[in-house]
């Protein structure tokens, strides 16, 4: 049966449908259908799993609207997630998922999504604020999330290692009965307090109402 679109906030023949149920529903359906944890399954559960924090979450985070002319933030590459904590700290998290092949749907090597995550320690890449490309990033941390993986040759220990030893970077893994952290994340070096005030006094500008289409592989 071929891949099915789920935009969030339309139902049946596009009528419009509460967002937030919707999400619930299509949360019970990936764990009851025992769906693959693709990259957009695991982003529905992890999104989910955030938001009982009361925080503020924020899908696929490029650049600002315009302000003025001026385009406050733009970031590269794209922020997966990013959450902003009622106590004002900032945390970015680049998924990964499962990708279908001929054999199926295979977990993401141990090492998926290490260089993207590296680059949140330093986003956004420009900003008004400065002439360069990099002005302090806003991020105090920063999270890889990836699938949980039952097998025991999943690279799990590899990866554990890897960011304990060479990174401050944080792990989650996330399943159907929810998420784990795995690797505790140091405080990111390169966060800037300015920085991270001026992007909060204009988070307005991201938090813009939008639909977004998800790709769920049916049974």
């Amino acid at each position: 049966m071929p891949r099915r679109i789920t935009t969030i906030g339309k139902g049946a023949f596009g009528r419009g449908i509460s967002r937030d149920f919707h999400e619930w529903e299509v949360v019970r359906r990936i764990i009851d259908r025992r769906l693959p944890l693709t990259e957009d399954a695991v982003f529905i559960l992890m999104r989910q799993i955030l938001r009982r924090n009361n925080g503020i979450v924020l899908k696929v985070v490029r650049g600002s609207k315009n302000v003025g002319g001026n385009r406050y933030f733009n970031f590269s590459p794209d922020i997966d997630l990013l959450e902003v904590r009622r106590n004002g700290v900032i945390v970015g998290y680049e998924l990964k998922g499962c990708r279908k092949t001929k054999s199926g749907h295979n977990p993401p090597p141990y090492y998926a999504g290490i260089d993207e995550a590296l680059a949140y320690l330093i986003n956004p890449v420009g900003s008004p604020m400065s002439q360069s490309t990099f002005a302090g990033s806003i991020f105090d941390y920063v999270y890889l999330v990836h699938p949980s993986q039952e097998t025991h040759h999943s690279g799990l220990d590899s990866l554990v290692e890897l960011l304990n030893l060479c990174t401050p970077i944080g792990l989650v893994t996330v399943g159907y009965s929810g998420s784990k952290e795995i690797v505790k994340p140091k405080h990111n070096p390169f966060v800037k307090e300015d920085m991270k005030q001026l992007f909060l006094r204009h988070l307005d500008k991201f938090r813009a109402s939008f639909e977004y289409r998800l790709s769920l592989a049916q049974k």
